[in-house]
């Protein structure tokens, strides 16, 4: 993936712009609070203007739950490679 690249103006944690696909890690210490959660909510919609599929993973879950992590971004990656296949 490429790690902090941008995409439609935003910095995002991990992307793969050939898949069109962006994740998204997010802590409590730095995504609590009402105005993070209208941020967070307000990237994903432009990232999806931008085409994008977006996974939003949060830091107890990479922790406590890496393997359904990893599967969740295997399965977003899998979905798009398949819509992808098609195109010139």
């Amino acid at each position: 993936p490429l790690v902090n690249g941008k995409i439609a103006g935003l910095e995002v944690d991990f992307s793969w712009p050939d898949l069109s696909v962006a994740v998204e890690t997010d802590s409590y210490r730095f995504h609590r609070g009402a105005q993070a959660f209208e941020n967070d909510h307000e990237r994903d919609l432009d990232l999806r203007a931008a085409d994008y599929d977006v996974v939003r993973l949060t830091w107890r879950q990479l922790m406590y739950r890496p393997d359904r992590c990893a599967a969740a971004v295997a399965d977003a990656l899998h979905t798009a490679r398949h819509r992808t296949a098609g195109r010139p």
